[in-house]
């Protein structure tokens, strides 16, 4: 794996990210608003909050890969928690009220600690994947600038974290996209894209969302992600470019 790339990556992303206007007019209609603040509250909480870094049972195994994994580990988790920052920005902005505990949100740890680094790292990129369907959403219903534009600086984070996630697998396994693992990510994406749903569904469509529309901004990221696993090229994958601003 190429870890020199990917410091440079997050270390390059941290530049050129204008802050959202969280002092422009607000004006959302009252049923809207009440539902984005809810489901913000929750994304809020799982989105880089809480425990931000790996804590699978062999954790320190993972971060010890290679003499720069764990500082590509951290700037990554460090992306994420700037992901909470932004979401708890535009709760304020909402008026909502912060959450520290759900039981998914206590579900998902336990599961991240029981099997692994290794599947924790599989169940996050598969979250990533599922969450830019969600940012999507909201980001073309929430009529108003400022989250729509927390949201394109989340989404804009959320590329590169695929990306990375994508060099890591190619560079772990060469056969990988003809390994069982490409069927666990469509299978945990569709429990994944579920569970969301269930727990988002109702909030997503009071503010204009639809389930169709959910599945098929996750569907068009899964399949992108999956197709990629099979590309068979000199680095394995093409590298996401680091343009700042983008």
């Amino acid at each position: 794996m190429n870890y020199a790339h990917w410091i440079r990556h997050f270390t390059v992303n941290r530049n050129h990210r204008p802050e959202p206007d969280w002092e422009a007019p607000f004006d959302i209609p009252e049923p809207k608003r009440a539902a984005l603040a809810k489901s913000l509250a929750e994304y809020q909480l799982g989105d880089g909050g809480g425990e931000c870094r790996l804590i699978g049972f062999d954790a320190e195994a993972a971060r010890s890969v290679h003499p720069d994994a764990a500082r590509v580990i951290d700037l990554w988790f460090r992306e994420e928690a700037e992901h909470s920052r932004l979401l708890g920005c535009g709760l304020r902005r909402i008026g909502g009220i912060f959450l520290t505990t759900t039981f998914g949100f206590r579900l998902f740890n336990r599961i991240r600690r029981w099997f692994g680094a290794q599947f924790e790292m599989l169940v996050l990129l598969v979250v990533e994947i599922v969450s830019t369907g969600y940012y999507r959403v909201i980001q073309r219903h929430c009529g108003d600038a400022p989250i729509a534009a927390m949201c394109a600086l989340i989404l804009r984070d959320e590329a590169g974290h695929i990306v990375f996630h994508r060099d890591r697998l190619a560079a772990k396994d060469a056969d990988y996209s003809r390994g069982w693992r490409a069927l666990a990510i469509r299978v945990l994406g569709v429990g994944c894209t579920s569970f969301l749903w269930l727990s988002h569904g109702r909030w997503l469509r009071a503010i204009g969302g639809t389930l169709g529309e959910f599945r098929r901004e996750i569907g068009l990221e899964m399949d992108a992600f999956v197709r990629s696993l099979h590309e068979r090229r000199e680095r394995h994958f093409r590298l996401v470019p680091i343009v700042a601003g983008k």
